[in-house]
């Protein structure tokens, strides 16, 4: 190494070492400043901390938000809290390296119900006198109701009740209480909101209401008592559906009209499995309208409920409108005018589609006539007519409407086959002469063979019994008589006494008994009754009476094999004894099981009876005739005397 370098190398050295030695001198004369500085900020701290316990403290309680007063804490969690009344946490928390240090703020929480005074509180290191804090924490009274009553008006049975207090209180818990039923009462800006719509009240009520208030679920303070009453409810005053109905367009809404305007509404449509279906609500002024989905199925049934409806007056629905209704599918037939039976040879047939049809359409491609001769037309959107043309009597005929006829308001076409099956009456009628008063005498024919069995009724006014089981046996054989053989023919007369049956009476307006006005053999004109004897009770002369004139004269006429009288009443069966009576009578009796009277039939009646029909047809023209008195002056005995009936018709 050269001198020179070596030299450098000294100097160099030397220089470090001289900065070392005056650097570990700065550091050993800081160490005692640095002492006296942290004792001195210690002491301060303590001082201060010392301080503010030292000072008495106030706080003042709030009901309306936390109960908090700024107040240093050290090491909080040794901090122990004494008082009757309030419980206390520390909060503002300094806590480096996850250490709690110190705290900046202390929160009161009452114990139990504030009580309204002065109250005590300390706060102290593991609970000793030394350091103690104390405070005096003033309570003042709770918030009150601004009014005396709950409501100065109705209240709506569907929006929250609305209380206002003096101030805020989340201390206390409010609860309305109606009818022993409760609701919690919530509290927003110095207000509480009491859940009316919970206790489901029935609009236009009037109910005994209580306001609670309560701590922590403790005992419960009454702040008023009144009497609640809710608003009348809001009603529906037109609609586009009732419920059952179906719609046969294509809605695009359906629309509801309340007698209040709507601030809010709720309906939910739903299907027939219950699921939901997506809709759209329209609110205006007193409508509400529901939007349907336009890919909503047809030949379904839905349910559309109205869960609730608010007016801007809050007025409510009493209860849930439900609605429920079916979408159509294709034209169907609603009706048709023509029954089962007893239709007119040349009648007039109305069918009635559930829908109208579409304009375009043919309609003798899908509606038909077979069994009967007639035309079809269509007579408006919704009827087609089909005219019988002097159709055959008893003729069956069968009206048919095809799958595909086509809606004209929805599209859709119809997809089952209609049928309706009917008979052309079976018989004719007419009028064989009139009474004293000029009351028709009608008879009614069926079948068209060469036998005749005659039955007639009422040729005694009181005795009404028999007329309505004619009319009966009538309305029968307009139905059934082509189950007669082919042979036969009947003939009925079911009220030969129409003036007697209109006026209640026996006699007819001549006060004549037409059973005793035949020119039989022993006719009488004052005839014996069980009141009495009857001056011209048998007629003026034997025939003497319009209506016996007509019986004769379609008795001459028919010439029946058989004639069947009906009268009442005595589950009796007589007969003319003339040809095979007596038999037919046995065989009329065995079948309803009545008693037969062929020769005491006076002694049964306690009366001698001269000029009866049955005897005029017995002596005049030896035709057998039988007499059936049925139980009771009124009814109709058709039940019971069908099988005999049809036996006699079958003769």
């Amino acid at each position: 190494m050269r001198a020179t370098d070596k030299w450098y190398t000294d100097k160099v050295t030397t220089s470090h070492m001289k900065k070392r030695t005056h650097a570990k001198d700065r550091f050993y004369k800081r160490i005692p400043a640095a002492l006296s500085i942290s004792i001195g900020a210690y002491l301060f701290l303590g001082i201060a901390y010392g301080l503010v316990f030292l000072i008495p403290k106030t706080i003042h309680f709030s009901y309306a938000e936390a109960t908090c007063a700024p107040q240093l804490l050290l090491a909080p969690g040794v901090q122990a809290h004494s008082s009757d009344h309030f419980s206390a946490t520390a909060e503002g928390l300094f806590a480096p390296a996850d250490t709690t240090i110190a705290s900046t703020k202390l929160c009161l929480q009452p114990k139990n119900a504030p009580e309204v005074g002065a109250h005590s509180f300390t706060v102290s290191p593991f609970g000793n006198w030394l350091g103690a804090k104390k405070y005096t924490v003033i309570v003042s009274e709770p918030p009150k109701l601004t009014a005396q009553s709950l409501a100065d008006a109705p209240v709506s049975a569907a929006l929250p009740l609305k209380v206002p207090l003096t101030g805020g209180d989340t201390v206390h818990t409010y609860t309305l209480k109606i009818d022993e039923t409760a609701t919690a009462c919530t509290q927003k800006n110095s207000e509480l909101i009491c859940d009316i719509p919970k206790l489901k009240l029935a609009p236009g009520g009037q109910f005994d209401a209580v306001l609670e208030r309560s701590f922590k679920g403790g005992d419960r303070t009454s702040l008023v008592s009144d009497t609640l009453h809710t608003l009348v409810p809001i009603k529906i005053t037109a609609a586009d559906i009732e419920d059952g109905d179906t719609i046969y367009t294509t809605p695009e809404a359906l629309q509801f009209t309340f007698d209040m305007p709507l601030e809010e509404a709720e309906a939910t449509l739903y299907s027939e499995d219950g699921s939901k279906i997506d809709t759209k609500n329209e609110l205006k002024d007193t409508t509400l309208r529901v939007i349907l989905p336009e890919d909503i199925a047809r030949k379904n049934r839905y349910t559309l409920e109205i869960g609730q409806a608010i007016s801007s007056e809050g007025n409510s629905l009493a209860e849930p409108i439900k609605r429920s209704f079916t979408l159509s599918g294709g034209p169907k037939v609603a009706s048709v005018s023509a029954g089962a039976n007893n239709t007119a040879q040349n009648a007039i047939i109305t069918l009635t589609f559930d829908q109208p049809l579409e304009d375009e359409v043919d309609i003798t491609k899908y509606v038909k006539l077979s069994g009967a001769p007639g035309t079809i037309q269509r007579a408006s959107p919704t009827t087609v007519t089909v005219r019988l043309q002097n159709a055959p009597l008893c003729a069956a005929f069968t009206l048919t409407v095809e799958k595909g006829l086509k809606s004209g308001v929805n599209n859709e076409s119809g997809d089952e086959q209609w049928k309706h099956t009917s008979r052309v009456v079976c018989g004719t009628s007419s009028v064989i002469g009139y009474s004293v008063r000029g009351r028709p005498i009608t008879a009614y024919y069926f079948g068209s063979g060469a036998t005749t069995i005659l039955f007639t009724g009422a040729i005694h006014g009181t005795e009404v019994s028999s007329y309505s089981t004619m009319m009966a046996w009538v309305r029968h054989l307009q139905a059934n008589a082509h189950t007669l053989p082919a042979n036969k023919r009947v003939v009925v007369v079911p009220n030969m006494n129409p003036d007697g049956v209109a006026a209640g009476t026996r006699n007819n307006a001549n006060n004549v008994n037409l059973g005793r006005n035949f020119p039989t053999a022993n006719w009488k004109a004052d005839i014996e009754t069980a009141s009495g004897i009857i001056k011209n009770g048998g007629g003026t002369s034997a025939g003497s009476e319009p209506e016996a004139k007509a019986l004769m004269a379609l008795t001459r006429q028919l010439r029946p094999r058989l004639e069947v009288s009906f009268h009442s009443q005595g589950r009796l069966v007589g007969a003319n004894k003339f040809g095979d009576s007596i038999r037919v009578g046995d065989i009329y009796a065995s079948t309803v099981g009545y008693t037969t009277m062929y020769h005491n039939a006076e002694a049964v009646m306690g009366y001698p009876m001269t000029g009866e029909y049955e005897d005029w047809m017995g002596e005049s023209m030896g035709l057998p005739a039988i007499l059936i008195e049925l139980p009771s002056h009124s009814g109709n005995y058709l039940s019971s005397q069908l099988p005999a009936l049809m036996k006699m018709a079958n003769l």
